[in-house]
C-alpha cells in the first residue's frame, strides 16, 4: 500500500494549469479587437478592465482601427426630415441606432458632433449640439450658449470638432451666421462648461465639413463676405485653417486652377497625415477621366504637390440622380487610399477604392440595408453627407469630466 501511494504521488497531475500570457502580448492582441467586443472584454477581470481603459491602449487601438465611412441619409418617412447615419464597412451598410440629426461635424478620434439648426416647430431643440461616440454609444448634450436663443438674429450654425495633440484637449468650434451675413465664433474646451467668444474674427463663411490634422482644422469651401456689400459673398481660392491650440484663423493659398469654391467638383481629404484636395472638375463636366489630387506639403508657404488619377471611362457617361450634382464625392481611407462614393450610392450600392501613389482602382460592392432603413427616391449623396470615421474607445465621461 505504501509503495502504491509513493508511485501515485510521483504520477503526472491531470489538473489543468492555465498558461500565463505576458501583459505585453495581451495588450497587442486586444488592440486589434473591435470596440464592441472590447467593451465585453472589460468584464473579464480587473486587469483587463484597467488595461483597456488606459490612455496608451486607447490610442494604440485607434491607430490600428480601419477607417469607416459614415453617410448621412435623409429620413423621408418623418415630417421633420431628419437624417440617419449609415456605417459603410466590410462590404455592408448598417444604420447606427440613436443617430437622428440635422447636421454632422467631421469625426476626430472616433468622436462626432450631431447638431440642429433653427427649428420653429421645436424651439427647445433649436441649435442643440450633441457629442457622441458611435462605437461606445455614449452621448453628451453640450451646454447652450448666449446665442442659442431662437429669438435672436442668428439662424444658422456650423460646428467643427478639433483636437490639440500638445495638450490632449478637445474643442468645439461654433460659427454663427446672422441673417445679415455677420459672423460670430465661439469655442468650448471639453471639460469646461463655458463657451468663449473668439476675438480673432472670421471673414469667411464655411459651407462644408472640415478636417482636423495635427491640431489644425482645415476648410476648403470658404467664401469671403464683402465689406461694402454684406449681403454678397465673393468666391475665394483659399483654404481656411484654424489652430486649435492658439485658437486663431489663417488662410492658406491654393493653386488658382483648383475649384475649391464648388463642392460638386472638389472634396477636402487627408492623405498620409496631409490635407489634400480631390479635384474632379473635368470628370464632373465630362471633359476627361483625369482626377487631380493636390496635397498640401507646406501649409505655411502654401506649397502643394499634384497626383493624377485616371478614372474609368464609364464614370463620365454614367447616369446621375440629379444633373446639377457631380457623379461622385471623395473621402479618405487607410494607408494613403481614397474612396469614391457615387452620388447615387443608395441606388447602386458600391464604392470605388483608389491607391493614390499607384493610381490603382478596385470596386467594392456593398450589401444593401433593410428596405425600411432607406428610401431610394432620395438617393443623392454629396460631400456634405460623407464623413470618415475610425472606431475609438475615447470616453466622453473622461474628456467632458462628467
Amino acid at each position: 500500500m505504501k509503495e502504491k501511494q509513493t508511485r501515485k504521488s510521483h504520477a503526472p497531475r491531470e489538473k489543468n494549469n492555465p498558461v500565463s500570457i505576458p501583459d505585453e502580448l495581451v495588450f497587442e492582441i486586444l488592440t486589434y479587437i473591435p470596440v464592441k467586443s472590447l467593451l465585453q472584454c472589460r468584464g473579464v477581470c480587473k486587469r483587463w478592465r484597467s488595461m483597456i481603459s488606459d490612455p496608451s491602449f486607447i490610442e494604440a487601438h485607434r491607430s490600428r482601427s480601419a477607417t469607416t465611412l459614415l453617410i448621412s441619409f435623409p429620413d423621408t418617412h418623418r415630417p421633420r426630415r431628419k437624417h440617419h447615419l449609415f456605417s459603410i464597412r466590410d462590404g455592408e451598410a448598417r444604420q447606427l441606432s440613436g443617430s437622428r440629426h440635422w447636421n454632422t461635424s467631421q469625426s476626430v478620434n472616433g468622436l462626432i458632433c450631431l447638431y440642429e439648426q433653427h427649428d420653429r416647430s421645436f424651439p427647445k431643440l433649436s441649435f442643440r449640439v450633441t457629442l457622441c461616440n458611435p462605437s461606445t454609444r455614449e452621448r453628451v448634450t453640450l451646454p447652450p450658449t448666449r446665442f442659442s436663443n431662437p429669438d435672436l438674429c442668428f439662424d444658422h450654425q456650423h460646428i467643427s470638432l478639433g483636437f490639440d495633440p500638445s495638450t490632449k484637449t478637445y474643442k468645439i468650434l461654433k460659427v454663427w451666421f446672422e441673417r445679415f451675413n455677420s459672423i460670430m465664433c465661439e469655442i468650448l474646451t471639453l471639460g469646461s462648461r463655458a463657451w468663449r467668444i473668439i476675438k480673432d474674427g472670421l471673414e469667411y463663411t464655411l459651407e462644408a465639413k472640415g478636417i482636423c490634422l495635427n491640431g489644425t482644422i482645415y476648410w476648403a469651401d470658404a467664401r469671403h463676405i464683402s465689406e461694402d456689400y454684406p449681403h454678397f459673398v465673393v468666391m475665394q481660392n483659399r483654404v481656411i485653417a484654424f489652430d486649435v491650440g492658439e485658437e486663431k484663423f489663417r488662410s492658406v493659398p491654393v493653386p488658382p486652377e483648383v475649384p475649391i469654391w464648388d463642392k460638386c467638383m472638389s472634396s477636402i481629404i487627408q492623405i498620409g497625415g496631409h490635407m489634400a484636395i480631390a479635384d474632379y472638375q473635368h470628370v464632373a463636366t465630362g471633359i476627361s477621366t483625369v482626377m487631380l489630387i493636390w496635397k498640401l506639403e507646406d501649409s505655411v508657404n502654401g506649397i502643394w504637390s499634384q497626383k493624377r488619377i485616371l478614372l474609368p471611362e464609364s464614370w463620365i457617361h454614367r447616369s446621375v440622380p440629379n444633373p446639377r450634382l457631380c457623379h461622385f464625392c471623395v473621402a479618405s481611407s487607410d494607408g494613403g487610399n481614397i474612396i469614391l462614393i457615387p452620388s447615387g450610392f443608395f441606388r447602386d450600392f458600391y464604392v470605388l477604392h483608389c491607391n493614390v501613389e499607384e493610381g490603382r482602382l478596385w470596386r467594392e460592392a456593398i450589401r444593401r440595408p433593410p428596405q425600411d432603413d432607406w428610401d431610394s427616391r432620395s438617393s443623392i449623396v454629396t460631400s456634405r453627407q460623407v464623413c470618415e470615421y475610425v472606431e475609438s474607445l475615447v470616453s466622453l465621461k473622461e474628456i467632458c469630466r462628467l
